[in-house]
């Protein structure tokens, strides 16, 4: 899981959202592996983590999902904490908002999907999608940290729903896929 914590740093370096979290570069470069390490070890132990690997057999794109009725606590393990340090409270606050723009009903989330930098537009972050979404009856959701990401998804037939400014942040994007 280490593997894709590096590639989902690697693709989040310059995301509105991180950058919200640490406005440092320096210090969202040291805290995004960490992050990501704990995030994934989230998903691996109630949701799914889905790997892409390139053709030498290195992780080169990762997805992390909430199957229906989960939802990962932010805080729950330390590895988050220790990344996050002085930004606790701001993501805090922030998971909350994302919680509440979440449908009532039952839903796949797809928590984060990246690609390392050098293996972006090649295919492997929509073969990870693809391979999901169509082992799935259920409607998905998401919340996208960057517009320039909405047509990505607007591919597999997600929809956007109302947008979620954050108070002296990014705006963040929910949207749904209908089954």
């Amino acid at each position: 899981m280490e593997l894709g914590a590096v590639v989902l740093a690697e693709a989040y370096a310059d995301d509105p959202l991180m950058t919200y979290f640490w406005p440092n570069a320096e210090r969202r470069r040291k805290a995004l592996p960490l992050f990501w390490e704990a995030r994934i070890a989230a998903r691996a132990e109630t949701g799914m983590v889905d790997l892409a690997l390139d053709e030498e057999r290195n992780v080169v794109s990762v997805a992390l999902w909430e199957p229906v009725g989960v939802i990962s606590p932010i805080a729950k393990h330390f590895t988050l904490v220790r990344a996050l340090r002085s930004s606790l409270p701001r993501a805090l606050v922030v998971s909350h908002r994302m919680e509440e723009a979440r449908p009532a009903t039952p839903h796949l989330y797809l928590a984060a999907v990246g690609t390392r930098p050098d293996a972006q537009r090649k295919g492997f972050a929509t073969s990870l999608l693809e391979q999901r979404l169509a082992t799935s009856t259920q409607p998905c959701f998401l919340i996208a940290n960057a517009k320039t990401t909405m047509p990505f998804y607007d591919r597999f037939g997600f929809h956007p729903e109302p947008e979620l400014p954050l108070d002296h942040g990014p705006v963040l994007y929910p949207m749904r896929l209908a089954r």
